[in-house]
């Protein structure tokens, strides 16, 4: 009898959870933070394959991506004639999940480099950035993946507001990062994260099964979900609580430590960090042929149209401006031969002259946070007029 009335509940149990997977999946129901993780011998971490799944809580957009896990549609490797490759690297900004894929800058940027180039032949620009990837990630992924592409050029989308402090492990809360540090001669790999608890147990039996119903299960998806909308209203709560204490303004995602010369040892190696890659990117680049590019990317303030936002912010700081990263980024770009596109500068006048928000999304605070559509269509015609001067000229049609 007890057999019986376990074995009609567990048959209930099924068929609710059943209903409710199907239910959730006629609604539309996915999130894509739950699934974005996948663990990564190499660079940490990867998205699933072939996935499609919705990031609603900054913006709002269905997220798929390719048979390698970017937020991409598929390329054929071998290079088509006549085709002219650009790759991207970065983080969150250029996999910009807050906006739909045909509003994200480099779509953009492959549509202003067909209109305005002149190349003569087709134009097609690969993404391979993934949010929360580090510069030492980013290089990495351009070794591993981007590199085989045989792209005419590279651009690397470095977020002022992080990166650097992302480079170093002292720095860094990430656990499933590794970092390339510099040393005698070349860049020194740092994988340690691959014997760290969170790597262990995410390769485990057990973290292999959770990933596997996460990226499966709409319910599973659901309770993440809810469980990331709680953290994010007690995240709100506290910071409004923190609004009129003495502590610095603080915008989100961004370490105020950037906008300061390296006050202790940590932040000089996380700067040697930083420029020691960006000269292996330029050099790595150009030995493939490829003409590498660097992408500046001003935080939220930096690019405000109250031109008086960042002077208030700086002198909260204590600080005389906020382009200290600006001005040692471009000097380290020079000393490597390094084409950058300081958006910073670009976005800044332009968000002036236009009194036009380029940060900000809904669920977010205006200004701040990542691109809208706006910042997206800024970003991508700033790269457009630096890109159409490097592109190769052999390749592109007389004026």
């Amino acid at each position: 009898m007890l057999i019986g009335t376990a074995g009609l509940a567990l048959a209930a149990l099924v068929l609710a959870l059943l209903a409710g997977e199907l239910l959730l999946r006629a609604l539309g129901q996915s999130y894509y933070w739950a699934i974005a993780k996948r663990p990564d011998p190499v660079l940490g971490w990867r998205p699933p394959p072939h996935s499609a799944a919705w990031q609603r809580f900054e913006g709002a957009a269905l997220v798929e991506t390719n048979a390698l896990g970017f937020r991409d549609r598929d390329h054929a490797e071998p290079k088509p004639a006549g085709t002219l490759r650009v790759v991207v690297l970065g983080d969150s900004f250029t996999e910009a999940v807050q906006v739909p894929l045909a509003q994200t800058w480099w779509r953009l940027l492959g549509d202003r480099l067909q209109s305005d180039c002149n190349p003569g032949g087709e134009i097609e620009v690969l993404n391979f950035a993934v949010s929360g990837y580090s510069t030492a990630q980013a290089l990495l992924t351009w070794r591993r993946y981007a590199r085989g592409y045989s792209p005419d050029l590279a651009i690397l989308a470095f977020f002022i507001g992080n990166d650097v402090a992302e480079n170093v492990p002292a720095l860094d809360a990430e656990p499933l990062r590794p970092y390339l540090l510099p040393g005698a001669g070349p860049l020194v790999l740092d994988d340690g994260f691959v014997q760290s608890d969170a790597y262990l147990a995410a390769t485990s039996p057990v973290g292999r099964a959770r990933q596997w119903l996460l990226e499966r299960s709409r319910i599973a998806q659901l309770w993440v979900q809810a469980r990331d909308a709680g953290r994010l209203r007690r995240l709100a709560a506290a910071g409004r609580a923190d609004a009129g204490s003495a502590h610095e303004p603080q915008e989100p995602g961004v370490d105020n430590g950037i906008y300061r010369p390296p006050a202790d040892a940590d932040w000089a190696l996380a700067w040697a960090a930083t420029e020691a890659m960006l000269g292996a990117f330029a050099e790595e680049a150009r030995a493939a042929g490829v003409e590498p590019v660097l992408m500046l990317i001003g935080t939220g303030v930096q690019v405000h149209p109250d031109a008086g936002a960042a002077a208030r912010f700086a002198a909260a700081l204590g600080v005389d401006d906020l382009g200290y990263p600006v001005r040692r980024l471009l000097s380290a770009a020079a000393r490597a031969g390094l084409p950058a596109v300081n958006l910073p500068a670009l976005l800044a006048a332009q968000a002036e002259r236009d009194g036009v928000l380029l940060h900000g999304l809904p669920g977010a605070r205006a200004g701040f946070g990542h691109w809208n559509a706006a910042g997206h269509r800024a970003a991508a015609e700033a790269t457009a007029a630096l890109v159409c001067e490097l592109l190769p000229r052999a390749n592109r049609a007389a004026p």
